[in-house]
């Protein structure tokens, strides 16, 4: 099992945010260091817990400051921008890594980010995304002339002018492109679906009870057999976690109660209650939505302890799902700036060798 970062980020809103961002960019850095094999960046807009606009803009700023880990739009939000420059800043970003990026592909779920682009309902952002996906692709595999006609854009090369260089939309440096995820939130996921048929990377949400990530893996697969996608492999598989490891698991405890830990999981809790999924972190479908609160969502979601009981719960999650190849560790915020270095220390240093 690999280790990775999955940075939304998650940050309280009151905090300031230069310094937020600085510290975003020490986690990755420390990451690399403790030998992390990779960090998905998330990208919103008007959510000031998760307060980074431009998650192509963070990567290339890290760019020169890392050598091994490798970096990924976690994930690009494909109906808040026009396809095409998707595809060329994230193929000049592949150029500028030498080949070091992934990239996630994805559909919003901040409303308040809908009405700031002026978005439709999200069924209609997520046929956008698929045409979206279907038009870089073809802009990264294709040479002009095209002419793509799309339900929401129209993208068109009709000639070209070789003496001057014209018409050439640059192609990735990674052949045919970088590997491309998908982020998958809900039990019965269309996206996991989709990511099968396509044959990307499945990346699951750190919300949802193993048993129900266990699901997301079977979606995946039934996409991918009818995609016609060769067997998957549960090593491409990823699966994101919130946790916090501490010596002992009192002070764990502890600590992910009262503070940014786990007021960021109620945030989160929060957004799915707009979205009428309170029911997805419920162990038990009969839970009162009253009873998804701070101690649930600490407990018995995210995984705290000592490396003893995080290994354990991490084992756990491993027999269940059938296994995966990487764990993304959830970077929240560094109210404890040496606690939270301490839990990632912990985590590469005592948790993972266990797991190997």
């Amino acid at each position: 099992m690999k280790v990775g970062k999955f940075m939304m980020p998650l940050h309280p809103p009151a905090k300031d945010r230069t310094q937020t961002f600085e510290e975003d960019t020490e986690c990755i850095l420390l990451a690399e260091e403790l030998g992390f094999s990779e960090a998905w960046i998330g990208q919103h807009h008007t959510a000031t817990w998760e307060p980074i606009p431009a998650n192509d803009l963070f990567i290339a700023n890290l760019l020169p400051q890392t050598q091994t880990i490798r970096l990924g739009t976690g994930v690009s939000i494909l109906s808040q921008h026009h396809p095409a420059n998707v595809a060329v800043r994230l193929a000049y970003l592949d150029h500028l890594s030498k080949g070091r990026i992934n990239v996630g592909f994805g559909q919003g779920g901040v409303p308040t980010d809908w009405s700031l682009f002026g978005l439709r309902d999200p069924r209609t952002q997520g046929l956008m995304t698929l045409e979206a996906m279907d038009i870089i692709m073809k802009l990264w595999t294709e040479e002009a002339p095209f002419d793509f006609k799309g339900d929401f854009w129209n993208v068109k090369i009709d000639h070209k002018v070789p003496e001057l260089g014209l018409g050439e939309v640059l192609k990735p440096y990674q052949q045919p492109h970088p590997p491309i995820a998908m982020s998958i939130v809900k039990e019965e996921s269309m996206a996991a679906t989709t990511a099968g048929k396509r044959g990307f990377m499945p990346i699951s949400i750190n919300l949802a009870p193993a048993p129900k990530v266990k699901r997301q893996w079977e979606m995946y697969c039934e996409g991918a057999a009818a995609g016609g996608q060769p067997e998957p492999d549960r090593a491409n598989w990823r699966i994101s976690r919130s946790i916090f490891v501490a010596e002992t698991d009192s002070e764990a405890r502890e600590h992910a109660l009262n503070g940014a830990f786990a007021d960021s999981l109620m945030y989160l809790r929060g957004m799915l209650a707009i979205a009428n999924m309170v029911d997805l972190p419920k162990n038990d479908p009969a839970m009162a939505d009253e009873a998804v609160d701070a101690e649930y969502l600490v407990d018995e979601v995210a995984i705290v302890g000592s490396p003893d009981t995080v290994t354990a719960r991490l084992q756990e999650l491993y027999d269940t799902t059938g296994g995966f190849g990487t764990l993304l560790m959830i970077a929240h915020d560094w109210d404890d700036k040496a606690k939270m270095k301490r839990s990632m220390e912990l985590m590469a240093q005592e948790v993972i060798p266990r797991l190997a």
